[in-house]
């Protein structure tokens, strides 16, 4: 799935943390791995700044490579990239024909010459490329067991755009030997009712209402871990109610989660809760590696 990883760098310690992550989905998915930088067509200083820049990342990712396991001779390409730096990412990942990009997203980091947050925003909505988003360094427990991507929670809403991660979390689940967690949130009924309906409904109605909310995201995410489960996965399936966004980080960060996967329509349009306010709450509140996954054919 993950043939060809492309990882943008621009110099600074911000954009390298993301380096980790992607040397293991290299190491364990046995893929090539682009290193890429973008300079200004001038200065030609700049040029010759950022080949040194990577070459020296290129041989660090050699070495950790080797350590990790990787396949002797794994790729590890080096380029240097004139013009805008978002135009040419989406660019070289298009005609590379990239399976993943791998990129930081920490805002305005000030560390480097992109200004990570921009770059990765444009990346991100322009790309019809899966994008894992890393807002910071890896915790150090994760590099104890040996593996930094273990429990993936995989929030979803019902609807075919939400699913088309699906199969990106059962990959990882599958090469890297991870947990799934399947995540619904469901919104009760005196969040959606108006003041007036509200007080026209007697606490039994809102707790029946309720019920019935619960054990139907109960039987869609039973009916989703199904198939794993036949495939000897390792699943688990959590309902939650309350605000969608909120509960998916607390949920994150309470649970020992490593990575969360979503879906996004992107600019074709929005449907329930995928790309609107829950995603961007989810990549710009919360510190975990987010994988995001265009859809596509809906």
């Amino acid at each position: 799935m993950y043939e060809r990883i492309m990882v943008p760098l621009d110099g600074s310690n911000a954009a390298e943390m993301v380096l980790p992550y992607a040397e293991e989905m290299v190491s364990k998915f046995n893929s090539e791995i682009a290193l890429v930088s973008v300079a200004e067509p001038t200065p030609a200083e700049s040029d010759h700044l950022f080949r040194a820049y990577l070459q020296a990342i290129q041989e660090k990712v050699r070495t950790e490579l080797k350590d990790r396991g990787a396949e002797p001779g794994t790729p590890v390409s080096a380029e240097v990239l004139l013009g805008k730096p978002a135009d040419e990412i989406l660019t070289y990942a298009a005609d590379k024909n990239m399976s993943l990009v791998v990129m930081a997203s920490r805002g305005r980091s000030g560390e480097g010459p992109w200004l990570l947050g921009n770059i990765a925003a444009k990346v991100l909505r322009a790309t019809t490329k899966p994008v894992l988003l890393v807002r910071t360094k890896a915790p150090a427990e994760a590099f104890h067991r040996k593996g930094l991507i273990k429990r993936i929670l995989v929030p979803l809403d019902g609807s075919k755009v939400a699913e088309q991660s699906v199969p990106h979390a059962e990959e990882l689940a599958r090469v890297m030997g991870g947990e799934l967690i399947l995540f619904q949130v469901y919104e009760s009924l005196a969040r959606m009712m108006s003041g007036e309906a509200f007080r026209a409904s007697s606490d039994e109605e809102i707790k029946e209402a309720n019920k019935r909310r619960e054990e139907e995201a109960k039987a869609y995410l039973k009916s989703i871990a199904g198939p794993f489960r036949e495939k000897g996965l390792t699943v688990s399936e959590v309902v939650a109610s309350g605000d969608p966004a909120e509960e998916i980080l607390d949920y994150a960060a309470s649970s020992a989660v490593d990575i969360i996967t979503m879906s996004t329509h992107g600019r074709s349009g929005i449907k329930r809760w995928v790309f609107g306010s829950v995603t961007d709450k989810v990549l710009h509140a919360g510190d975990m590696p987010v994988l995001v996954v265009r859809a596509t054919g809906l």
